[in-house]
């Protein structure tokens, strides 16, 4: 996926975090600014036990996303050197859809 910097773009999440399964529309200028939003999100849901989430890197926390899908599913997904490789992975994985400005 190609996420222009100028560009706003529009993506569905369907997530499963702490046995909650929820689907969101994020909207944000890039893929680092969707990254920020999912990090805050899941430290949300989990409680005081997204303190650990919270204290990472953006980068950080999508490696340690990817490390733990890798160890679940068993799997080898390359661990994300950027935002954009991140939302990759999240395509490719069926977690994020992107959406054109008309879709909700």
């Amino acid at each position: 996926m190609a996420i222009g910097i100028l560009a706003l773009v529009k993506i569905q999440v369907d997530l499963d975090i702490a046995g909650r399964k929820f689907r969101e529309v994020v909207t944000g200028q890039n893929a680092g600014e969707l990254l920020v939003h999912a990090k805050a999100r899941v430290a949300k849901e989990l409680g005081w036990k997204g303190l650990v989430v919270s204290a990472m890197s953006p980068i950080g926390f999508a490696q340690e996303t990817v490390r733990q899908y890798n160890d679940a599913f068993g799997t080898k997904y390359a661990l994300p050197n950027s935002a954009e490789e991140f939302m990759t992975f999240g395509e490719s994985t069926g977690y994020v859809t992107v959406l054109s400005e008309d879709e909700d």
